[in-house]
């Protein structure tokens, strides 16, 4: 299935062939704050994404302490990507900006223990990490890099 998304105002497009190699639902204090609520994001290497259109950006440290670069379109300053330092090579694709996101689901969370109160558990949800789980999303991104 082709994937193909955008920022609100459509000058920063992106499209793949490829489905996420992992889709986390990110809890953390810094996460909540760039995005007004919680953080939902596919991945994908970065050579598998077609990105179009000018951006700013924006060096933050993450809840895990390493330093994430978010991509915003300079127009209507949608984050459009992100890039944690850690996963060199890697980019997270906020699930918001995809036309077509409801059929992508988190399968893994992080920062359970910041999670909002009244944010349930979703049984589309296998694994969760009270931290930043680095370990094992690298572990995840490293076995669907094998599958692809």
């Amino acid at each position: 299935m082709k994937h193909t998304g955008g920022c609100h105002c459509g000058q920063v497009t992106f499209e793949t062939d490829l489905e996420p190699m992992l889709i986390a639902q990110c809890n953390c204090q810094s996460c909540r704050t760039i995005t007004g609520s919680f953080n939902l994001g596919a991945m994908y290497a970065v050579d598998e994404i077609k990105i179009t259109g000018e951006t700013d950006s924006y060096t933050y440290e993450g809840g895990s302490g390493y330093d994430n670069i978010a991509s915003f379109c300079k127009n209507c300053h949608v984050r459009v990507t992100v890039h944690n330092t850690v996963m060199e090579g890697m980019i997270g694709i906020p699930l918001g900006t995809f036309k077509e996101a409801k059929s992508l689901s988190p399968k893994l969370e992080i920062w359970t223990s910041e999670k909002l109160g009244f944010l349930k558990t979703s049984d589309c949800i296998v694994e969760s990490f009270e931290d930043s789980g680095i370990a094992e999303r690298l572990g995840a991104l490293l076995e669907a890099m094998d599958n692809r």
